[in-house]
C-alpha cells in the first residue's frame, strides 16, 4: 500500500474515488455509517479503504462522523428553543445519557454546561469584553478553492476535499495553510444560499496540476484587523459578531473590499474544539 499513497493529487484515480465516498459520508450523515458502503463508493476493499482513509484524514470513519455530528450540536445548543434530546438525537444518540457523555468527552464540558455558558455570553454586555486586534499586512498567499454552498457550519465538506488532492504529506513538504473566503452576510442570506470558499496551499509538485470542481486562486495581499479565536467552530460568529459591533465602529477604520476571511491555525481532525485556533481577518480599507 505505499506504492498507493504516492498516486493522491488532482485528477489522480485515487483522489476522485476518495472524493466518491467523502461526499457520500457528508450527503448520509443522519444515517447509520455503513463501512462497506463506503468502500463500494471509492471502489476499495473495506481493509484498504479504512487504512487510506485513516492515513488521509488523520482519523478513522467512525471518528470523522462522530465529531461532525457533535460539531453540528454545539451549534444547535446556542439555541434555547431545542430542548436537549431533539440536539442528542440529531446527532445520532438514542439517549441524553450517551450524547452527553460523548460530548463531554470531545468539548471538556456537558452540554447543558455548554449551553448555559453560551446564552451567558450572548447575553451579556459584549462591547465591554477586551479582545486583542492586530493591523496586519498580508502578502497574496496562492491557494487551491473548492467552493460551497449552503451552512458555514458544513464548509468541512469543502476541506475534507481539499486534504484529499493534497493526499498524504511528504518529506520536505512546506506546512500547509488552511484559510476560508465567507462570502455572505448570514443574517441576511438564507443558510441554503450562503456561499463560501474552502482554501488551501499545496505542495509545490500539485502547484500545476487542474481538477474538476476545484480552482487556483489567491488570499488576498491588503491591510487587515486580526483577531485570534481560541475555541470551537461554532463559537466563530460571537467572535465575528464582536469585531463588526464593537471593534470597528470605535476603530476609526473603515472595512475594504474583501469578504471575511479565516485562517485555520491547526486542524480539528487533531486537535479539541477548546484549542482550535483561528485567525479572524476583516479586511481594511
Amino acid at each position: 500500500m505505499r506504492h498507493a499513497y504516492r498516486q493522491f493529487g488532482p485528477g489522480s484515480p485515487y483522489t476522485c474515488r476518495l472524493l466518491r465516498a467523502l461526499d457520500y459520508l457528508w450527503r448520509h450523515l443522519d444515517e447509520p455509517l455503513l463501512l462497506d458502503r463506503l468502500a463500494d463508493e471509492a471502489c476499495f476493499s473495506r481493509f484498504h479503504f479504512h487504512r487510506l482513509y485513516r492515513n488521509l484524514m488523520g482519523e478513522t470513519v467512525m471518528d470523522s462522523r462522530q465529531r461532525l455530528l457533535l460539531q453540528r450540536a454545539a451549534g444547535e445548543l446556542a439555541r434555547a428553543d431545542w430542548p436537549l434530546a431533539r440536539v442528542a438525537a440529531r446527532a445520532g444518540f438514542a439517549s441524553n445519557a450517551a450524547f452527553i457523555r460523548a460530548f463531554a468527552g470531545r468539548y471538556g464540558e456537558t452540554p447543558g454546561r455548554y449551553r448555559k455558558r453560551r446564552l451567558l455570553f450572548l447575553s451579556q454586555n459584549r462591547e465591554k469584553i477586551m479582545r486583542q486586534v492586530d493591523i496586519v499586512r498580508l502578502d497574496a498567499v496562492r491557494v487551491l478553492m473548492r467552493c460551497h454552498r449552503g451552512p458555514y457550519m458544513e464548509i468541512g465538506k469543502a476541506f475534507d476535499a481539499l486534504r484529499a488532492v493534497h493526499g498524504p504529506g511528504r518529506a520536505g513538504d512546506p506546512p500547509s495553510r488552511a484559510f476560508a473566503l465567507y462570502l455572505d452576510d448570514p443574517a441576511l442570506t438564507p443558510p441554503a444560499a450562503l456561499r463560501s470558499i474552502a482554501c488551501s496551499t499545496m505542495p509545490p509538485r500539485l502547484e500545476e496540476a487542474e481538477m474538476d470542481g476545484f480552482e487556483w486562486g489567491e488570499i488576498p495581499a491588503g491591510r487587515y484587523a486580526a483577531l485570534l479565536h481560541v475555541g470551537p467552530y461554532a463559537e466563530l460568529s460571537e467572535s465575528w459578531d464582536w469585531l463588526y459591533r464593537h471593534w470597528l465602529p470605535a476603530s476609526g477604520e473603515r472595512p475594504g473590499e474583501v469578504p471575511c476571511i479565516e485562517e485555520y491555525l491547526n486542524a480539528p481532525y487533531d486537535t479539541l474544539p477548546a484549542q482550535l485556533q483561528t485567525r479572524l481577518l476583516l479586511s481594511l480599507s
